[in-house]
């Protein structure tokens, strides 16, 4: 899930509803805020919070060599960013001017399935809080692999995941993954390749329809390569809080809504709790499994 959930250090921007006529003087008077993001889990080495300006996306000027690199004038740098539990531990995460967010190693602050965070963050003397609690981790998840062939005659691995859902409880899960192989081409030296699993419709999983189930999703992959040797699959299921896979599920379908006119826009959770900032601070467990492929 470390590959597979990735942090996103976007911009989030909060819009009004369709249903409500706004002036468009009121959006170009509207003020800048604060944009908070992080994801905590027991299986960090490093924690990290993104603490950014969020601003009107009208009325913006935003340069064309910028849709690359975070815009410099979008980034706090002198912030207080506190992690703390509920038994007191606290640790101040030091701004890192590599990846523009705040971190400290995760030997700092244990992070434990179950328990409660809380994060406080100071900007210009303001307070924002937000809390989040670290899902259970799944016992295990298991997989079954069939093999076909494609159109054109090559083999393909259908990885069919299954895990049973927690009961008694709202779960919401991410299915990831991904392939780790040695390339060799011709008359080449061998590399390493990592590269994704994808389960498309698969990847959100809810409990909503039965509850502590058996869940599944489904990913497939080019089984064989006359390029690629010693091929490790690792399959991944992350249990997280609701508004995190709210968040990372408006992130993709606001991404596959960019220029397609069918599929409409998604507005962001929010869960810190001060006004006059925005984000998503939440908790995610995940369980992992490699795999090999055998016929």
């Amino acid at each position: 899930m470390r590959k597979a959930v990735l942090t996103l250090l976007g911009l989030y921007i909060l819009l009004m509803g369709c249903q409500k006529v706004v002036d468009a003087d009121e959006l170009l008077d509207t003020e800048e805020q604060v944009s908070i993001i992080g994801y905590i889990s027991p299986h960090d080495t490093i924690l990290k919070i993104s603490v950014t300006k969020a601003l009107p996306a009208i009325g913006t000027p935003i340069k064309a060599n910028q849709n690359y690199a975070f815009p410099e004038e979008f980034l706090i740098k002198d912030a207080v960013v506190t992690l703390s539990n509920t038994e007191g531990n606290s640790v101040v995460l030091n701004y890192d001017n590599e990846t523009n967010t705040y971190i400290t190693s995760a030997s700092n602050l244990t992070i434990l399935h179950g328990a409660t965070y809380n994060l406080k963050v100071i900007v210009a003397e303001k307070e924002f809080n937000a809390s989040c609690q670290i899902p259970k981790k799944l016992d295990t998840i298991n997989e079954i692999i069939e093999f076909q062939q494609d159109e054109f005659g090559y083999e393909l691995a259908v990885i069919n995941i299954n895990f049973k859902d927690f009961a008694d409880e709202d779960n919401y899960y991410i299915l990831g993954g991904y392939i780790s192989s040695t390339i060799q081409y011709e008359n080449e030296e061998p590399f390493e390749d990592i590269f994704p699993l994808f389960f498309n419709d698969d990847e959100f999983l809810t409990d909503n329809l039965g509850n502590g189930s058996q869940l599944n999703g489904k990913t497939l992959i080019y089984a064989h390569s006359e390029y690629y040797s010693d091929v490790s699959i690792t399959l991944q299921v992350a249990h997280t809080e609701k508004v995190l896979f709210d968040n990372l599920k408006a992130s993709q379908t606001n991404s596959d809504a960019d220029g397609n006119p069918f599929v409409e826009y998604v507005i962001a959770p929010n869960n810190i709790l001060d006004e006059g900032a925005i984000g998503v601070f939440s908790g995610y467990s995940v369980t992992e499994k490699v795999i090999d492929l055998k016929d």
